[in-house]
């Protein structure tokens, strides 16, 4: 014989809770950022690409490296080019009139790149 707990209030209550509320999803500034070109002083190219890979050029010379994202930081590690290697820096994107600027965990800022399409 199976017995079946009646559906009280509460239970009701319970798996209401579990429910996950529709939300909206609002950009963030990395939203704006990804897949871009974020041209800087210089010629300095970055790019950050959907796919988990950090790309462009610095000094004339290419940029290879991966990021990953938590809320609103990314964080970046760099194999190429030779100046970069074994460097992650970490940093929050904030963004002004199609001008972007990262400002690091250590209190420090990036130069302002263009947003480029």
């Amino acid at each position: 014989m199976k017995f079946i707990a009646p559906l009280t209030a509460l239970s009701v209550f319970a798996l209401g809770a579990c429910t996950p509320e529709p939300t909206m999803d609002k950009p963030t500034a990395f939203d704006q950022i990804v897949d871009k070109r974020l041209v800087g002083a210089a010629g300095t190219l970055f790019l950050i690409n959907s796919d988990g890979t950090v790309g462009g050029s610095f000094q004339g010379e290419p940029i290879v490296g991966t990021y990953t994202r938590e809320g609103k930081e990314i964080c970046s590690g760099y194999t190429e080019p030779e100046q970069l290697r074994g460097l992650t820096v970490c940093s929050t994107p904030v963004i002004t009139e199609g001008v972007v600027i990262f400002n690091r965990r250590n209190g420090t800022t990036s130069q302002p790149y263009t947003i480029e399409g």
